[in-house]
Order: C-alpha cells, then structure tokens, then sequence
C-alpha cells in the first residue's frame, strides 16, 4: 500500500506478481524480437503487413492516416537504428519504446529483487488518460494536415 504523501514508491513484490512481472517482461522480448524481425517499410507505414495482417482500414478508405498507422513501422525503425524513418512514420513509437524499456526494467528488478516501482492509482489513471489524449490529438492534427 503506498504511504499517504508518496506517489511513487518501492514496494515488496508477492509470488502472483512476480509472474505477472515474468509475462510483461515476455512480452517486451517478443515485442522487441517482432520488431528485429520486420524490416521497417520506407513508406512509413504498412510494415505490419510482414505478420499477414491487413491495411489500415482508415488509411485505406479515407487516404488519411489514422492514430495507429506507422507505430509498427516506428518501433521497428528504432530498434533497427533508423531514428528518422521511425520520427516520419510515427514519433508516438518513440514512446512505445521508453515505456517498453520501463516496463522491461522494472519487471526484471521485481524478478531479481523481489521489488518494483509502484504509483498511487489515481495519478497512475491520469497519466494513462493524458498519453491516451496525446495520442488522440496527434492523430487528429496528423489526420487533418495530411495532404
């Protein structure tokens, strides 16, 4: 339980939660390991195509990109070195890829150690809701400005 004045502790990890932690850093290495296997498409989007997946439905019938489009291609241009290609296709990919490190890191010191970074509920919900409303808006300004 985090302290009255403390919004960010560290805090004990029970034997549940180290599974869970187990599962999240297993899926930043797939994640990671995905986007090493694709090789990021010049267009800016699309890469996703690689796994057999369809075109973006927005993309495809509006010619505009949506939220989403490029963060395939993003995460997969940073890991493959490609910081300019990820930025043009997607910059919000920039921080899939800080909060996959954070996830990753705090994850694996729960493993080690048996703790991890924990933050109050509320504040944890609204700096959830202001990525959620960056991404939005960044969309949206991509949606209209796209020529």
């Amino acid at each position: 339980m985090l302290t009255e004045n403390r919004w960010v502790e560290l805090a004990p990890v029970s034997g549940w939660a180290r599974w869970s932690h187990a599962l999240l850093l297993l899926g930043v290495l797939v994640m990671v390991g995905v986007g090493l296997y694709l090789t990021p498409d010049p267009a800016g989007h699309g890469t996703h195509q690689q796994l057999g997946l369809p075109p973006c439905t927005i993309y495809y019938l509006t010619g505009r990109p949506c939220p989403s489009c490029g963060l395939t291609t993003s995460v997969s241009a940073i890991l493959h070195g490609q910081f300019g290609l990820a930025w043009r296709a997607n910059p919000m990919g920039y921080g899939i890829v800080a909060a996959a490190v954070i996830v990753a890191l705090n994850s694996l010191f729960a493993l080690l150690w048996g703790r991890s970074v924990r933050i109050e509920n509320t504040r944890f919900t609204l700096l959830l809701l202001a990525l959620l409303a960056l991404w939005l808006l960044h969309g949206a300004v991509r949606f209209a400005l796209h020529p």
